[in-house]
Parts: C-alpha cells; sequence; structure tokens
C-alpha cells in the first residue's frame, strides 16, 4: 500500500459537505483555551505571505526592534527571483526584507525565515514541544485560506480544530506531525496551535493520497489527512536560520488537557478516531473494522465514515498483485452510501468518479466528476473545481 501526500496545499478534507464532523473534534475533554479563545490569540500573530506566484500564510515567532522574524513553509517563498509581501492582521503590507530557506536539499524540511521591518506593535507567538503532540491530541491550524473567489489581500483568516492521527518518525520534507482538519489552499504555512494556543508546527501539507489503479495510473484520491512540520525541527535549524533560542518565546510545560484516549474504544467517536488513525498509518483494514464498529452507534457522522470506509477500500485494492471482479465495486458503495447520506459531499463524488474510473466506466466517471466540479464551484473551492475540471477533460 501506497499512501503519499502532496506538498502543496490544495487541501479540501474528507470533512467537506458537513459540519456535523466538525463535533468530533470540539466535543473532547475540556481544553485549556475555547476555540475562539485560540483564534484571538492566533489572529495578531499570523500573517499573510503573497506574491505574484500564490499566496500562503506565516507566524511571527520573534521581533528586534522594528524587525520581525515570520516562520513559514519553503514551498511559499521558494523562488529567489520573486519579491514577497506580508501583510499583517492590521491590514499593513511590508516587503519581506529578507528571506531564508532552510530547504537547500530534498531531504531539508520544508521550512523558510522572513523578516520584515514595522513601526507598529505586533505580539510574537509563544513556541510549545511539538514531541507532546500524541496522536489523539487537539490541535489548531490558522491561517489564510484563498477560497470563495478571494485571493491575495483579500483573504479573511480561519481556525480549523483537529486531531493528531499520527507522529511518523520520517517523512519527505519533514512532515511529521499528521492531522485530520478543514483546511484550505492559502493556508500553507500557518501556525498548527495546541490546546493552549502555543505554536508546535507549520501547516503546508496534504489533500491528496496517491494510489495506483488496475491500469497503472497514480489515482490522487481526496482523504483529508494533513501535515505539518513540527516546530521541534525548526528548533534544531535555529542556526542555519541565523537564529539562537533567546530570541524565542519557550513554553514547554504540558497541556492541561491529555489527548483523546483511543486504548479502549467505547463510543462511536472514539472508534472513528482509531479508524482514522489507523488509516492514517495504512492499517485500512484494521480501520475499517473501527469505522463499522462506529457505524453500530448510528452518530451524526455518518457521510464521513462511509467516505473513509471507501478510501480505505482504495488503498487495499490499489495494493492487491491482481485485479479481482469486486475490487472496484466495494469502495464505490461505501463512497454511494456517503452521497445518499449527504448529497453534498462533493470529495466523495471526486473519488468514486476515480473508482469508476478504475472500473473502466468511463460515462459515471464523468458525471461524478461533473458532480463535484459543480459543488466544489458553489463551495469556493478553486482548486479542487479546477481539479476536476482537468480531470473530464482528460476524458473527453
Amino acid at each position: 500500500m501506497n499512501i503519499n501526500f502532496s506538498r502543496y496545499d490544495t487541501l479540501t478534507t474528507l470533512l467537506a459537505g458537513t459540519t456535523a464532523a466538525l463535533t468530533i473534534v470540539l466535543s473532547q475533554p475540556v481544553i485549556a483555551k475555547t476555540p475562539q479563545e485560540v483564534a484571538s490569540i492566533a489572529g495578531p500573530l499570523t500573517v499573510q505571505i503573497n506574491s505574484s506566484l500564490g499566496d500562503g500564510s506565516g507566524v511571527i515567532i520573534a521581533k528586534n526592534g522594528k524587525t520581525y522574524t515570520v516562520l513559514t513553509v519553503n514551498h511559499v517563498v521558494e523562488k529567489a527571483d520573486v519579491k514577497y509581501t506580508v501583510r499583517t492582521s492590521k491590514g499593513k503590507n511590508y516587503q519581506a526584507t529578507s528571506v531564508t530557506r532552510l530547504q537547500t536539499a530534498e531531504t531539508d524540511p520544508d521550512l523558510a525565515v522572513v523578516k520584515f521591518e514595522s513601526p507598529e506593535e505586533y505580539p510574537v507567538a509563544t513556541i510549545a514541544d511539538s514531541d507532546l503532540a500524541v496522536i489523539g491530541t487537539q490541535i489548531f491550524v490558522y491561517g489564510y485560506p484563498a477560497t470563495g473567489g478571494l485571493f491575495g489581500a483579500e483573504r479573511e483568516p480561519e481556525l480549523s480544530p483537529g486531531l493528531v492521527t499520527s507522529r511518523p518518525r520520517n517523512r519527505p520534507e519533514g512532515y511529521t506531525l499528521r492531522y485530520q482538519a478543514v483546511t484550505w489552499s492559502g493556508m500553507s504555512g500557518g501556525p498548527v496551535f495546541d490546546s493552549e494556543a502555543r505554536v508546535i508546527g507549520l501547516h503546508g501539507q496534504g489533500e491528496f493520497g496517491f494510489a495506483q489503479t488496475s491500469s497503472g495510473e497514480v489515482a490522487p484520491i481526496k482523504t483529508g489527512f494533513n501535515a505539518a512540520v513540527p516546530i521541534n525541527t525548526f528548533i534544531a535549524k535555529l542556526v542555519a536560520a541565523g537564529m539562537n533560542k533567546s530570541e524565542l518565546k519557550v513554553d514547554n510545560t504540558p497541556a492541561s488537557s491529555g489527548p483523546v484516549s483511543t486504548a479502549n474504544p467505547q463510543d462511536a467517536q472514539a472508534y472513528y478516531f482509531r479508524g482514522l488513525s489507523l488509516l492514517d498509518r495504512g492499517d485500512a483494514w484494521e480501520a475499517i473494522a473501527d469505522f463499522n464498529r462506529s457505524l453500530a452507534f448510528k452518530p451524526k457522522y455518518i457521510p464521513e465514515l462511509y467516505f473513509n470506509i471507501g478510501n480505505a477500500r482504495t488503498f487495499i485494492t490499489a495494493a492487491l498483485p491482481q485485479r479481482e471482479p469486486t475490487r472496484g465495486s466495494t469502495a464505490i458503495q461505501a463512497y454511494t452510501l456517503a452521497i445518499e447520506a449527504n448529497p453534498g459531499f462533493a470529495d466523495a463524488y471526486y473519488n468514486r468518479a476515480l473508482a469508476y474510473l478504475d472500473n473502466k466506466d468511463q460515462p459515471k466517471a464523468i458525471a461524478d466528476f461533473q458532480k463535484a466540479a459543480e459543488l466544489y464551484k458553489q463551495g469556493g473551492r478553486t482548486s479542487a473545481y479546477q481539479d476536476a475540471l482537468s480531470r473530464i477533460k482528460q476524458l473527453q
């Protein structure tokens, strides 16, 4: 089984199309700060990073006089011959005075440091120990999504809650903090906060999981799993960034709220989350078992459960050495149930189209891509809309 993720953040998410799924995140034990409190802290710290090549986000991590230091991901500022602008929460735009790219090779973490000068006063983010963000930990992603037809300086900030689903030891470009959360294009480089509103990572990867179809094509199915470069990875690169730890505001005390326990699931939420963690690790059969256990409780997030069963079955069939008569239909059935439960589930249409394509049913694949494109357009998901149109064009 081969599940990889795109470094570029055009993130859609398996939660798209419903709001009920958000209760999975918010119905946790009491956290140190409410989402509103986290958002009020995150707002002044988080900035836009704009250029002619696209939009990104970043977070202020240090200040020296009038010079502010912003941490972001390298792919937001990777072109040396491009001018970058930092736009703050006060609506002020500043030219970047310097860009230090910490990713000089493919094996380096996707990180960069941007500096700008301003007479205005902005707070500096508090950094926490990202090693404490274990599976089940509550997180919040904050950034400026390019959605609803808004780009560049027009973007508005958004807070997205989530849960850590896995902590792999090694991932390309340092993306070893993985979670499920609703994120969008333009949020790359934005901070990932813990429940105390401390930065534990830099968001920048997600949307697609790649599975090879029977025809040999690598199909980008939509999964909703996202990833960040942990802040501890940046701490290890301080010398390369031209900084020292004394410039940072650090608080490594453990969060007052612990992670969600999945050791002995007793309800729909615990089974669902354990299933997500298993799926994120590639244990698709075990994930399906937990999703079915969650379904037995008849929770509100039934569309998401069927959607993830479809994803799990897609990864299973993609790993089989030979095609079997039922290998495509099982994923199709699961996506169909997700759509029946939520007719506006755009990603379910998109993934079902890929399953139809794997079954050599081109007319149904085109119909589903068209429906997905329609829903993406309605939801202002420009990148996903263009992607669906591209798939249709290839098939016609």
